[in-house]
This record gives structure tokens, sequence and C-alpha cells, in this order.
């Protein structure tokens, strides 16, 4: 099944403030590649490549890509941990006209199954781990499963194995040729992106355009651009929106990237102090495992990046003033979901406080609204329903036009699902997820608080609040901490 402009479920914004830029990735990348063709473009735990020689291995995979029958608009899916070969196939599928779709290295077998039967991809991309034993995942039960699949690449060299192909063997094959030509619009589809905040079993799948995602990220780069002075670091998963959008300011800002492969506060600590980082992203769970790492450690980093930037989960105070202390870095706090990319961000000029609690203002070119149960606007301080519109905005449910429709007002506003209050001043709280408030015995308590109270307590690492069902009161809370050895935390 190809994805075309057709499919889309939703409208591009009318606004002409809206932001929209007229990019493509590969029109980004190439200008990258222009500014500054002999510097390190790229590192991962195995590889270093120039601007120049990352080229190449683009060119050679695009072209590598359409001998196997890759079109565009057609679906390439593509299950790979950070590391080059995942940047330079995302960015090989884009120079083709065809649509990337990231599945997490986490998802077992099952769910990638469930994933490709509702895209029809052309090609697979995996690691070599799926080739292993008689597993659903071989190439050889995948081709006999979807009519659709053309290729099934595997990471590595691992010719010979059944009918999947070696990516190192196709790099090596089309290297030193361009690819055909492809008429490649901005408004094309670009991603295919799996929601990762969801506990659904069928995770919804938000389809983007190019100038959406790019443009999305460009507008908080232009408001940041002081940071981008180096090497940009990803400790969090590219096939999460918010490492694509790493991976995007980088290449916006004509960056070097550091790419770590799984998270592993050994090798991010070599790694940082390796390239030295201008910016790091990471989600607070790692940067509980850092913030550890300093206080028991008693020893400096060895790294001092001007940014760091995170997105995932709420951000305590005791956490966010131990990163800042102890990297002497700033935080920059984001907002944002599988179908709007950036949604919102802290600022230079806020407090440090602002950082906790809160996840800033929106970014420019998108605006928020919240909503009481009668679709009338919350007066700043109480709380509601967020509502989102903006420039970077998903362009639908791929496959899923009654979903699409249910998400969207009819004046066109993404209902977020979450519950939130805006204050006087602008920023944006949040109170959770419309879906995660604890109702015991009909008083309703929403688990961001909760978390966000718990959290400030001495010696609790991460931790998350959830409803367990009871016959009387309907659900009460419960508590799941992670405790070092040895720490008294005094909850009880």
């Amino acid at each position: 099944m190809s994805v075309h402009c057709d499919d889309y479920l939703t409208e591009a914004p009318a606004d002409p403030e809206a932001m929209l830029r007229g990019f493509t990735l590969p029109g980004v990348f190439a200008a990258a590649v222009g500014r500054f063709p002999d510097a390190v473009a790229i590192i991962d735990q195995d590889r270093s490549l120039t601007w120049r020689q990352w080229r190449a291995e683009v060119d050679a995979m695009a072209r590598g890509l359409q001998e196997n029958g890759v079109q565009p608009g057609d679906v390439v899916a593509l299950q790979l941990p950070n590391c080059v070969d995942f940047e330079t196939l995302h960015l090989a599928i884009a120079t083709v006209g065809a649509v990337t779709m990231p599945v997490h290295m986490g998802n077992n077998a099952a769910e990638v199954l469930s994933l490709l039967s509702r895209v029809d991809p052309v090609a697979v991309v995996l690691p070599p781990s799926t080739q292993e034993g008689q597993g659903p995942l071989r190439a050889g039960a995948l081709l006999s499963e979807f009519s659709s699949l053309r290729a099934v690449l595997v990471a590595g060299s691992c010719g010979g194995q059944g009918d999947a192909l070696a990516l190192d063997e196709v790099r090596a094959r089309w290297l030193g040729s361009a690819p055909r030509p492809v008429d490649l619009q901005p408004e094309m589809p670009f991603v295919l992106l799996p929601s990762s905040g969801t506990t659904s079993a069928r995770p919804k799948v938000c389809l983007h355009c190019h100038d959406g995602l790019l443009s999305n990220a460009a507008t908080v780069i232009a408001d940041r651009a002081g940071a981008f002075t180096g090497m940009v670091m990803a400790a969090n998963p590219l096939t999460h929106l918010f490492g694509l959008q790493s991976m995007y300011s980088a290449l916006l800002t004509s960056c070097g990237q550091a790419l770590l492969r799984t998270w592993d506060l050994d090798r991010f600590l070599e790694l940082a102090r390796q390239v030295q980082p201008a910016v790091v992203f990471a989600v607070p769970t790692q940067l509980h495992d850092i913030a550890r790492w300093l206080r028991d450690s008693g020893q400096p980093a060895g790294f001092q990046p001007r940014e760091l930037w995170t997105a995932g989960a709420a951000l305590p105070a005791a956490l966010a003033e131990e990163i800042r202390a102890g990297l002497s870095t700033s935080v920059v706090v984001f907002w944002g979901m599988s179908e709007i990319g950036h949604g919102a961000y802290t600022r230079d000029s806020d407090p440090p406080d602002v950082a906790v609690g809160s996840v800033g203002r929106p970014a420019p070119g998108s605006a928020i609204r919240i909503l009481d149960e009668n679709a009338r606007p919350c007066p700043a301080g109480v709380p509601g329903e967020l509502q989102y519109q903006g420039a970077g905005m998903f362009r639908g449910y791929h496959g899923d036009p009654e979903l699409t429709r249910a998400s969207m007002t009819a004046d066109g506003w993404l209902r977020t699902g979450d519950m939130a209050v805006q204050t006087e001043d602008g920023l944006l709280m949040f109170h959770g997820r419309s879906a995660e408030l604890i109702n015991v015995g009909g008083q309703k308590f929403s688990v961001t608080e909760i978390e966000r109270l718990l959290a400030e307590l001495p010696g609790l690492g991460p931790l998350a609040v959830v409803g367990k069902p009871d016959p009387r009161l309907g659900e009460y809370p419960c508590l799941v901490i992670e405790v070092p050895p040895g720490v008294r935390t005094g909850v009880r």
C-alpha cells in the first residue's frame, strides 16, 4: 500500500503565519553537506563519517532501495537501534520519495507483525537477531506473509541467511552510484509514526509530511540557535519522535551527531567526554541515572553541554537542580506528542523553577486552548481538556478516518487527551491524561500530580502511580518505585 497526499485526513494550516517553510529532509541534508563537507557529521559506537562520506552512503542506500523496488509513496519499516545506519536509511527512504515507519526496538515479534499488517510495507529493515532460529520475523516468513514486501534488509553482513539482504552488501554494491531523481515536494508523506504514549495493543499510526515536522523543529531551533554550537548527542531512541527531532535539529543546524545505541550510563559518559556535546537529548529516567552517578561518584562529569533537552515525563525539582549543577547546563523541558512534534517548551528567560511542574509556553506557529466539559474556555488556573493546533500537526491516523475525526474538533484542534491548566502568564502545566485519573469512591486523583509530589521525596528513583481495581471504591492508587539498595525513603 502506497501513501500519498490524497490519503491525508486533516487539513494543512491555512494561516499564513503557520511557520511552514517548504522543507524536505533531503533538501535539509544537502544544505548541511554543502556547508561543512569534510567535518565529522555522525558518530556511533562503531563508525564515524564526514558529511561527504555520509552523503555517499545515503546515495548508495537510496539507489539500493530503488533497485529493490521501492518507489515514491511506498512504506519502509525500520527497526534498528540508534546508529549511523538508522539515520542513513531514513535519509535514503526520504530521498526516493518513500515513507519511513520507525519501529521501537522494544516491540516483540507479534507487535512488529501487527504494525506491518497495518501499513503493507514494500521493504523492512531489521536487526540481525530477528533472523535467528525459526521466528516469524525471518525474511522468508515475512515475504510469505506480506504480498507487498519486495525486500527484507538486515543490518550488518548477514549474507547467505535465506532471503535476507545484508545492509552492508547493499551499501557496497551501490557505493558511488546516484539514486534516480524523484520530484520530492514538502507536502509529500514522510513518516508513519506509531504513537509512543499509548497503552493500547494497537497504537495509533500518525502520518506526517516533510514540511510539518521539519518546520516544527526549525521554529524551535530558531528560538534557541545559540545552543547549537557543536555536537548534538542523542541518548533517547530515534524511533520516538523526540529522538527524530534530535536528528532533524542537528541537520537543520549542520551540527554533527553522536548516537548512543542503547541506554548504558558508562557508555554515555564515555561518549559525551569524547565528543563534548553542545546539546544533549535525554529523557528524565536517564537523567535520574546521571544524577545518581554524580552523587555517588563525587566526580565531575567531564563534559558541559550548553543545553540539555528533555521530554516524556515530569521533571522533579530536585532532579532538575542536580542536573543543572552537576553538568553546569541549562535544562529545557519539552512537551510533545507523536501527532504534533514539539508542542511547548521552557525558555531561557524563564526562572529555573519553571522547568519543574510546567512545560513552558507553546512553540512558535502553534497554539493551545483549555476547555471545560461543556467545551467552554477555562479561566487561568482552572484545569480542563488541552487542545492543540499548529503547523507541525499530523495529517491523520493512517488508515483510520473514524479515529482521526474523533480526535479533531470541528474547527481543527487536536484533542490531546491531556488535562492541563494555563497560568495567568501563559505557562502550561499538566494534570495528567484524562484517562490517568484514579477514581477512589467518586473522588478523582491526578496520577501526574501524585507522581510529581512523590518525586520530590529524597532517595526515590523513577516511580509510577497506578490505579488498582477495588470492589468497594472502584479503584485505589498504588505506588511503584525503584529504590537504590540501602536507601531509606520514609515512604510506607
